[in-house]
């Protein structure tokens, strides 16, 4: 082909994108990943509990308005901070071993109050706040545990080199708790302020679902994924369930 033919073809293929979107998102699905997605929501059935604020006892000037994260149930009654992990599933890229995810302590609470990571990779550890915090992580697996003293600015990092539920106390403030699940894939999530969630890019298979919560336990579905679909798969818990971290 001529250069000058081929010029032609790429002056037709920009024209074409710009007067028929279609076509760049045809070209975008060409080159995206095979996998399949998984959505859903975590609800609550029954009344939604009312929950005592924290009790703060100290630093009482910088801790003002810390909210009682152990249940939040938002619109519709879906349920915050649920993590939804898909057991089975093989282990992913190794680069993704290098993502990096943080925990601060501001306004006299963690923040994220949940999280969920893979194992291996690193947590930063940061206080905001103008005030001493210690982050004491109590882990179910063979994690060392830790217990780092943050004062005002300080930033240090902590490897994830075991799975399972990872449970963070202020030895200072002892209202003060935040969790972090850490995994063996790539494949979770962490429901928002609706209770909805999603999980993209998972290989075809048929898989156990597994969703944790830190006060209402857990339950687990099986689910089939196939490629390039969507599966959907909603959880209800009802708040009389109680369940252990």
């Amino acid at each position: 082909m001529s250069r000058k033919a081929i010029g032609r073809l790429v002056l037709w293929w920009c024209a074409a994108a710009f007067l028929f979107p279609q076509l760049r998102v045809f070209a975008a699905e060409a080159t995206a990943g095979h996998g399949g997605t998984i959505t859903g929501f975590v609800k609550l059935e029954g009344p939604v509990p009312k929950l005592p604020p924290p009790q703060i006892v100290k630093s009482k000037d910088v801790c003002k308005n810390v909210p009682n994260e152990t249940l939040v149930v938002g619109p519709d009654k879906g349920i915050r901070y649920a993590v939804i992990t898909l057991e089975g599933a093989p282990a992913g890229a190794e680069d993704q071993t290098e993502a990096v995810h943080e925990l601060d302590n501001a306004g006299c609470r963690f923040v994220p109050h949940v999280q969920v990571m893979r194992v291996n990779q690193m947590l930063v550890l940061k206080n905001t706040d103008p005030i001493l915090h210690t982050d004491h992580a109590f882990f179910q697996g063979a994690q060392p545990q830790f217990n780092v003293g943050l004062y005002p600015g300080k930033v240090t990092r902590k490897p994830m080199v075991s799975t399972g539920v990872v449970k963070i106390l202020c030895d200072v403030h002892p209202w003060m708790s935040a969790y972090i699940v850490i995994t063996e894939n790539p494949y979770h999530a962490v429901s928002d302020a609706y209770g909805e969630y999603q999980i993209g890019d998972v290989p075809p298979g048929v898989y156990r679902l597994k969703v944790w919560h830190e006060s209402l336990g857990t339950q687990e579905q099986k689910i089939e994924v196939k490629e390039g679909a969507a599966s959907k798969m909603d959880f209800v818990f009802t708040a009389a369930k109680e369940g252990k971290p």
